[in-house]
């Protein structure tokens, strides 16, 4: 039998946030450690980085990182990038394309750190 959400875009939509959202709270599920992939058509770069904050109403996501990191001199120069999540079990993949900015040192990161 064919789940609802399967033919209905605003439903998908739906189904994805929920995902999202469950990924920052349970540490289990699939979504929460996607593949994030950065840097430009001579020098990609993918890694899992996992997933921190999920605010549907500003269309964000958020994860932390290192501010040593390479990928953030990456993002430095490319700001677009691509996150990729897999549900096995719920036969859902979804690849996004994503605009990253860098916080450090700022009222983003103070409010990450309080959290953490």
């Amino acid at each position: 039998m064919q789940v609802a959400y399967y033919e209905d875009f605003a439903e998908i939509k739906k189904k994805i946030w929920s995902m999202l959202d469950n990924a920052v709270k349970d540490r289990g599920s699939p979504f929460r450690i996607p593949v994030f992939i950065c840097g430009n058509q001579n020098d990609l770069d993918g890694r899992i980085v996992v997933l921190r904050k999920s605010d549907q109403s500003n269309s964000l996501l958020q994860y932390h990182s290192d501010i040593r990191s390479d990928k953030i001199e990456k993002l430095k120069v490319n700001k677009n990038a691509a996150m990729l999540f897999y549900d096995k079990e719920e036969k859902i993949q979804v690849r996004l394309k994503v605009e990253c900015v860098v916080n450090h040192e700022n009222e983003i990161t103070k409010e990450s750190w309080a959290t953490t």
